[in-house]
């Protein structure tokens, strides 16, 4: 079964070398060229997503501008020789929930604290096998097995598909139109989950769900996520330290959130509250960034609360993290399932980053967001 092939990688970066300017697309390119990372491109080499199936299968990060473009993902380098810290990168999968006594990521350590928060190695320190791979597509596996804070093990099948986007791709998806002169990355991952035990799971034990999450390099950057349902800042989520209206605000329904990778805080946009599409806006690199994600009506989804909770599946489908060492977050999160034995559910997120003047972001985001970026700003 091709679930249990694993192809040994010995793929290696063209293009790449040695003496190049520090944290462009080109440096982590080399910098990973002996980790078993390998690109997809597209759009002439333009695109480049950089993949790693031996750091859990994620995507590094990515380039709109060909090998020496702007590195888009956040890496985490002291990781390389400290096997204890994660090694960041724009988009990796995890399993949810975060908080609440059902969450994998305190491991039954005593108390629920958010200073015992500790990844369990399957989910952020052990490779991915690769059982399909072209120019422009990969496809990876794993099994886990999870223990919730109360104790409910989980034995967990996951298959992870990634795959960069063309500019015809782009267009249908958001339904717009990409001129010649918007440079442009965009990749596709797609999730299925699959229950391998042999009892189905129960709320009151504990659900699993997948989560979408990306690391980015904080700056300027602001993000943009057009609440559905009239949602006020009233039904926006907050967690971790307090957030003041010079980090976070919602103008005309639509909430904006500083993420400069200097304040350690995190915003979560309830199911009913939350668009199928959102984004983050840099002016400094003139870029726009666009998430897109599956939206579903289930109504359980876990939350970022780290406490022992009674009402443990009200959450977010999207979540922002905004750390306080130099990086943020954006996420997406899947409904939690009662799966039976053999049951699955699935997600999918798309990333979509553009590189273009003011004039043509604003009209992407108007379009896209119904905002005017003119407003994007603290």
């Amino acid at each position: 079964m091709k679930h249990f092939l694993y192809l040994v990688l010995s793929f290696f970066i063209v293009g790449c070398s040695k003496n190049i300017p520090k944290k462009n697309y080109q440096y982590y390119c080399t910098l990973f060229n002996n980790k078993t990372a390998f690109e997809l491109t597209n759009n002439s080499g333009d695109s480049r997503v950089l993949v790693s199936p031996f750091y859990q299968g994620r995507i590094l990060t990515s380039s709109y501008n060909n090998i020496e473009g702007l590195s888009n993902g956040w890496i985490n380098e002291n990781a390389l020789t400290d096997t204890t810290k994660s090694i960041g990168g724009e988009e990796r999968l995890w399993i949810g929930p975060l908080g609440s006594q059902f969450s994998f990521y305190f491991q039954q350590i005593q108390p629920l604290h958010d200073d015992n928060w500790k990844v369990p190695a399957t989910i952020d320190a052990e490779p991915y096998k690769v059982i399909y791979k072209s120019n422009s597509n990969v496809e990876l596996y794993k099994t886990m097995q999870l223990t919730n804070y109360i104790g409910t093990t989980f034995n967990i099948e996951i298959n992870r598909n990634i795959s960069i986007l063309s500019k015809e791709n782009i267009q249908k998806n958001l339904n717009i139109e990409v001129d010649n002169s918007t440079k442009f990355v965009a990749f596709e991952t797609k999730h299925t989950l699959k229950n391998i035990d042999t009892v189905t799971w129960k709320k009151h034990t504990g659900l699993a769900g997948l989560w979408s999450a990306g690391m980015y390099p904080g700056d300027d950057s602001v993000v943009i996520i057009p609440l559905k349902n009239n949602g006020t800042k009233h039904n926006v989520l907050t967690y971790l330290a307090p957030i003041d209206s010079t980090r976070f605000i919602v103008k005309n329904n639509t909430a904006l959130f500083k993420t400069d990778g200097q304040y350690r805080s995190k915003i979560g946009i309830p199911p009913q509250f939350a668009p199928a599409v959102y984004g983050c806006y840099s002016k400094l690199n003139n870029k726009l960034t666009i998430i897109q994600y599956k939206k579903e009506t289930d109504s359980l989804y876990s939350n970022s609360q780290v406490s022992i909770q009674d009402t443990p599946y009200k959450g977010e489908a999207i979540p922002i993290y905004n750390n306080g060492a130099d990086f943020f977050e954006l996420e997406s999160n899947a409904p939690l399932k009662v799966l039976k034995p053999n049951e699955t559910t699935t997600h999918w997120q798309r990333v979509y980053h553009f590189n273009a003047s003011k004039n043509t972001l604003n009209k992407l985001s108007k379009k896209l967001l119904g905002f005017d970026l003119n407003s994007a700003k603290f």
